[in-house]
C-alpha cells in the first residue's frame, strides 16, 4: 500500500511552432501591398513620419534632462566645496 502526501500532476505540454523569416516573401508582400492599396501605404507613411517626429522630440527632451542633471551635480559639488573647504 502506497501513501502519497501530495498528488503530482502530469507535466504540462506546450505547442512550439518555429518561426521562419523569408526575406523574399516579406519584400514581395510589401510590394503587393504598396500597389494594391495605396491609401493604406499613405497611412503607413504618415504613421512613420509621426513616430519619427516623436522620436526626435524624445531625444531632445532626453538631452535637456541630461543637461539639467549635470547642472545639478555641478551645483551640489560646488556647494559641498564651499561648505567643507572654506
Amino acid at each position: 500500500m502506497k501513501i502519497v502526501a501530495f498528488k503530482t500532476g502530469k507535466p504540462k505540454s506546450f505547442n512550439y511552432r518555429p518561426l521562419f523569416y523569408d526575406k523574399k516573401k516579406e519584400e514581395m508582400e510589401e510590394r503587393l501591398k504598396r500597389y494594391t492599396k495605396p491609401e493604406e501605404v499613405e497611412s503607413e507613411r504618415l504613421k512613420l513620419k509621426i513616430r519619427e517626429s516623436w522620436r526626435r522630440r524624445d531625444n531632445s527632451n532626453r538631452q535637456t534632462s541630461q543637461r539639467t542633471f549635470y547642472i545639478y551635480i555641478i551645483a551640489a559639488i560646488l556647494l559641498l566645496y564651499f561648505i567643507f573647504f572654506r
